[in-house]
């Protein structure tokens, strides 16, 4: 299993706490979609943001970082929660 880590902030919720951080993991699932490679999605707010960690299938060659169809899946489902955008990886 593989994860991939991601920083959610919102202009509307600058001070996210754990109902906004419930509120993103339920939008999440309800829209995950069948074969996106996703087996488990965690969720913690923090000061100013939301720490997402999306745990994918590790069925596959190791890769360190998200393939391109697991980029593409993570991007559709992240359109699900429009108001939250992740910050550019540093």
């Amino acid at each position: 299993m593989r994860l991939v880590h991601l920083v959610l902030t919102s202009a509307a919720t600058p001070r996210p706490g754990a109902a906004d951080a419930e509120r993103v993991l339920d939008t999440l699932w309800a829209h995950l979609e069948p074969g996106s490679g996703i087996e488990h999605i965690r969720v913690r707010p923090g000061p100013d943001r939301i720490d997402l960690g999306l745990f994918l299938r590790g069925d596959g060659p190791a890769a360190p970082t998200a393939t391109e169809a697991e980029r593409a899946g993570i991007a559709r489902l992240l359109s699900r929660i429009p108001e939250w955008r992740p910050e550019p990886p540093h």
